[in-house]
């Protein structure tokens, strides 16, 4: 776009994502240990069981900042994409196939700018999750002799201490392919929560306002992103229980979608396709609940840029 108005939605979709992370992260982290953990394992409760032990094993501080540098850099980068490059993918889309653009888009046109979209989201920040995921995986309380003493890999070496670290270690064991581990469905779970979350709040948001009159206001941002919200956790668990599996094993002893599938299935059953629902939607509930909102208002008061359509 001549006028870098793209970029600009762009930029205001990266402003606004510093938000996720400073309040959500410890969701992210409470996630990645129920996920993480086989059926046996001392975090195989529910949501607030889970929650609690690690509030009493590790501590509030350590809940909520662990994996958060690699947790800033993925939502930076997802949010750029998904919501900032939205608008012109959609257009572009609508434009190709001779239809409207804005919300006039067809329903075809949005859902396949999601797709596009978060094909290419889930590609750009896989190796942010991978980062995070395997942080969160060896996080703990360590003893003198560098042996952890909580989470998921109790009584075992710490191999990964912060986001930087993972960095170098993934690099020195895997080398640059290393951090496109699971990048497979790294992008079949971003293209899900795409779908599930973008193309639904814009296209409430658009029938809102043709049906029942309602003006772009913060009461119709958030009743939107309430609706992207369900949707899109919804739509994403199987994919995301899939991806804490396949990202959080390594090299050595690593486990592939078809082995992470069966292990789930076995220890589980098809319910475990939707365990860590609860912190999933209470990350990405708030998440659409205020963000969107967030979003419009740094594209109007920031960036000079109309709401979202």
């Amino acid at each position: 776009m001549a006028d870098g108005k793209m970029f600009k939605e762009i930029g205001a979709s990266m402003v606004a994502a510093t938000a996720v992370p400073l309040t959500l992260n410890w969701t992210d982290f409470v996630k990645t240990r129920m996920q993480g953990s086989s059926a046996s394992s001392q975090y195989a409760g529910g949501f607030f069981a889970v929650t609690q032990k690690m509030l009493a094993e590790d501590g509030l501080l350590a809940v909520w900042r662990t994996a958060m540098a690699a947790s800033i850099m993925r939502e930076c980068t997802a949010f750029g994409i998904r919501i900032g490059a939205y608008p012109a993918v959609r257009d572009a889309l609508s434009y190709l196939g001779k239809g409207s653009t804005g919300g006039e888009a067809g329903v075809g046109s949005k859902f396949n700018a999601g797709v596009t979209l978060g094909a290419l989201s889930g590609l750009a920040t896989t190796p942010f999750d991978l980062a995070r995921i395997r942080v969160q995986a060896e996080a703990g309380r360590v003893d003198y002799a560098g042996i952890l003493t909580t989470g998921l890999r109790t009584g075992l070496a710490q191999r990964v201490r912060n986001t930087p670290h993972a960095f170098k270690v993934i690099l020195a064991d895997e080398g640059m392919r290393g951090l496109f581990r699971g990048a497979g469905v790294n992008i079949f779970r971003s293209m899900c929560m795409t779908v599930g979350t973008v193309p639904v709040y814009e296209h409430t948001k658009h029938l809102s306002k043709v049906h029942l009159g309602m003006q772009d206001s913060p009461t119709l941002h958030f009743g939107a992103g309430l609706v992207a919200g369900l949707v899109g956790t919804t739509a994403t668990a199987p994919a995301d229980v899939l991806r804490t599996r396949v990202m959080q094993s390594g090299k050595d002893g690593g486990v592939g979608l078809t082995g992470a599938a069966r292990a789930i299935l076995q220890e589980y059953g098809p319910s475990g396709f939707l365990r860590g629902w609860l912190p999933a939607y209470m990350r990405v509930g708030p998440l659409f609940l205020m963000m969107p909102a967030l979003v419009e208002q740094v594209r109007k008061r920031l960036f000079g840029l109309d709401y979202i359509v």
